[in-house]
């Protein structure tokens, strides 16, 4: 079976210290390299290009300030907020553009969620349609409660990409947000196929991970294998070098463990 990579949710200033954490790929925000200048961002590539790592997973296709679900949508400015980071995605060299944005799927007050969930499945669509002219695959992102009021589930992100038979859109995974919201492995499993990505951490704090911490990982990479997913995996916890290191030679270690 194909081994796993490992990587981290890092920032643009952040590839050197990835690449001595022992990072294989990283995990951007689309929103903070759009906000770098040129010479910012003429910088980080070099300093990809140097290391030998690349941002192959970029999470913040839309922008805080706009809108996706509620009575204030505008269609000019999805497309707007979509043409930028599926072009920056592509330059980059991303494979996967996760779809998480939090503060964009809170409801607001009054709104009806049988509406937001239409208005959420017509962007699923248009996100597959971006995908697949860009040449990327799009990974749903479910989050915990407090963080949306949509798609909290690894099975509600699944069942939306099956019902749409959508080639290009997937499901990612987040230990973390599982976890606040009671997933078990078992339902991870269900996912099957269309789990494209996934982050894990400590769930105490969302701390990165670590040799004896309490949390289970040994299960995690056994329900993987299980299930046939040998892709990336993100450390999710803010990014530290050395505590990125440690967590990188824990996960690691466990996944060789259960071959």
């Amino acid at each position: 079976m194909e081994a796993f990579r490992f990587g981290a949710c890092a920032r643009p200033e952040d590839v050197a210290p990835a690449a001595r954490a022992g990072c294989d790929y990283l995990e951007l925000d689309l929103n903070d390299v759009l906000a770098l200048d040129e010479a910012a961002y003429r910088a980080m590539a070099a300093e990809m290009h140097a290391c030998g790592l690349y941002a192959e997973v970029l999470s913040g296709v839309f922008p805080p300030d706009v809108p996706i679900l509620g009575p204030e949508v505008s269609a000019k400015r999805i497309h707007g907020a979509l043409d930028r980071s599926f072009d920056l995605a592509q330059a980059l060299g991303a494979e996967i553009v996760l779809f998480d944005c939090p503060c964009a799927r809170m409801l607001p007050r009054s709104f009806d969620p049988a509406m937001a969930w239409r208005q959420l499945g017509n962007l699923v669509r248009i996100l597959q349609s971006y995908a697949s002219d860009f040449g990327l695959r799009v990974a749903l992102l479910p989050l915990r409660r407090s963080a949306a009021d949509l798609m909290n589930t690894t099975s509600e992100a699944a069942l939306i990409s099956a019902m749409l038979r959508l080639d290009r859109v997937g499901v990612a995974a987040s230990s973390y947000n599982m976890a606040m919201e009671a997933e078990s492995l078992p339902q991870l499993k269900r996912t099957g196929s269309l789990l494209w990505h996934l982050r894990t951490s400590n769930v105490l704090g969302n701390l990165a991970p670590r040799e004896d911490d309490g949390e289970d990982y040994r299960s995690l990479f056994q329900a993987l294998r299980e299930m046939g997913y040998a892709g990336r995996v993100s450390c999710e916890a803010p990014f530290d070098e050395r505590a990125t290191a440690a967590a990188l030679k824990c996960l690691r270690a466990t996944a060789e463990a259960t071959q």
